[in-house]
Formats: C-alpha cells, structure tokens, sequence
C-alpha cells in the first residue's frame, strides 16, 4: 500500500468481509426460540396457588424446578466451535524487506526548511531565532491598527457625549440615570465596525485571514467582539451589526468566550456592499502570494 486511500478501502473491505462472516456464523448456530410473554403467561397460569383474594405466584417452586438447570448444558443446541483436539500454530510469515528509494535517501539528507525563514523568492533568511513570524507580526498589525481605530471613536464620542447628555438630561430626571446612560454611550461609539475594519473587499483570502488572526487576541483577552442590535444603535447611534473594541482589564470579560462562524465568497461581497466598504482598515497586502497570482492572471 503506497496511498493512504488504498489503505482506508482495505480496512472497509476487511470489516465488511467480518460484518458478512459473523451473520453467517449465526445462521449455522441452532438454538431453540422461546417466546417471552407466552412463557410469562405459562408460570403465571401454572405456578398461582390459593385462590380468592389469597392467590399468590410459587416462587419457591419455580426456584425448586429450574435451580437444576443451572448446573446443566440447555439440550438441542449446537455451537460451532471447530475441532476440539487439534492444536492451532500459526504460520510465521516473513517481513517483506522494502528497498528503500534513491529519493527517499536524498531526501531524508536535506535540510527542512520553516516557512518562515523562507522570503517571497525562495531563497532562505538568516534568522537568529527570536524574530516574529508573518502571522504573530500581522496579529500585531490588526491590534495596533483596531487600538488606534478606537481611540479616534473615543476622541469623537467624548466631544458629542455633551450634547447627548443634555438632550438625555430632558427627559430623564435621574442624574445617576443620566451618567450611567452617558458613558454607555462614549463606549458603544467607541467600538469599531468589524466589517469596516477587517473585511478587505479586494480579497477573499485576505479577509479570511484577518477574521481568523483577530480571533487569537479574543482568545489571549486583548479584545472582543458582540453584535449591536436595532434597540441599541437608534439609541446610542451608529450602524447595527458585529463591532470589535480593545479590551483592558472590563470586569466583562472575565470569561472569555469563541465561536465559530461560516463566510462564503456572497456573504463576503453582500457584506461589503451592504455597509459600504471600500477600504479596510487592516492595511491591503500588495505583495502577498495571492495578489502575485492574480496578477500573473491578468497578464496572461
């Protein structure tokens, strides 16, 4: 077997050749069939004794009648166990000796290479070990770019909270009520549109790769990401739908959660074009792997 395909059809075809080979073994196997409820309905109809209201099941005689059998063989049955006196010694088969490949030996010579240490032409760098690889720096871009994002909304925010407070202020007399409604709005329009940050609406892969990495700072407790409903963005304003924001030290999230959700190539555009993206936040990679492909495309 060289593929792992063969190998996954010989092991079906080893237990369907078992399945077939034990429901021919019952067959051969001749044991009387008993019928469970006429069998109860026989020892209540035999083992009752009394009679009115003081009929009661022998339980004693039953004991008495079957505790012979357990001592015996059940009779008319027949089992295939083969011969009984022959001894079985099984045949020793040899090892077969494979030969071992020219390439096999070639390869297992040559050095293995990281992806990392490896540049956009294929010629290998010169790492000391304690550089960043590619994913660790672009997580590193994604938090940089969603901390910068945040602080402009913050910076916004603060600057309209006044005039919300005051228009809140008008219809609701509690200034407790009134504080605590005014800061939940500097932190709903502090939060950044997630579509707008980290869907890049020139590639697919690109966004699949940004969702993906900005999982790992949800994970690590750097930040989160909820959904706005209707309710909340007429009240505190901006659009609806999923928003990131950096997380430090919210008592909210002590207990981080994940989830993990679908995104097709139409979901991707029908986001894009519902909220009007069109540049994403996270810097576009020109001279990605991907984008050196489709433009090898277009000139062909």
């Amino acid at each position: 077997v060289h593929y792992t395909r063969e190998a996954v059809l010989d092991s079906e075809n080893v237990d369907m050749i078992a399945n077939k080979a034990a429901r021919e073994a019952e067959k051969m196997v001749q044991v009387p069939r008993y019928d469970a409820i006429r069998l109860a309905q026989s020892l209540v109809k035999k083992g009752t004794i009394g009679s009115g209201s003081s009929r009661e099941f022998n339980w004693h005689g039953l004991g008495f009648q079957v505790g012979v059998c357990f001592s015996a063989l059940p009779t008319h049955v027949s089992f295939l166990y083969g011969p009984l006196d022959a001894e079985y010694t099984p045949k020793e088969r040899k090892k077969p000796e494979r030969r071992k490949k020219q390439e096999e030996a070639e390869s297992d010579n040559e050095e293995e290479e990281q992806p990392e240490d490896v540049d956009q032409n294929g010629k290998k760098k010169e790492s000391d070990g304690n550089e960043l690889s590619a994913v660790e720096k672009h997580i590193k871009v994604i938090r940089k770019t969603l901390y910068d994002r945040s602080g402009e909304l913050r910076e916004r925010a603060v600057d309209k909270s006044e005039e919300y407070e005051s228009q809140l202020s008008q219809t609701v007399e509690d200034e407790k009520e009134v504080r605590k409604r005014t800061k939940k709005f500097v932190k709903e329009n502090s939060q950044v549109n997630a579509v707008n940050c980290l869907f890049n609406p020139k590639s697919f892969t690109q966004t699949v790769e940004n969702v993906f990495h900005y999982s790992f700072l949800v994970k690590e407790g750097y930040s989160g990401i909820k959904s706005r409903s209707l309710e909340e963005a007429k009240e505190y304003g901006g659009q609806p739908g999923p928003h990131i924001r950096p997380v430090k030290d919210d008592p909210e999230m002590k207990n981080y959660r994940q989830a993990i959700v679908s995104l097709n190539m139409k979901d991707w555009r029908d986001m894009c074009k519902a909220y009007n993206v069109e540049e994403s936040d996270v810097p576009h990679r020109e001279h990605g792997r991907v984008a050196k492909k489709e433009k090898k495309a277009r000139k062909s």
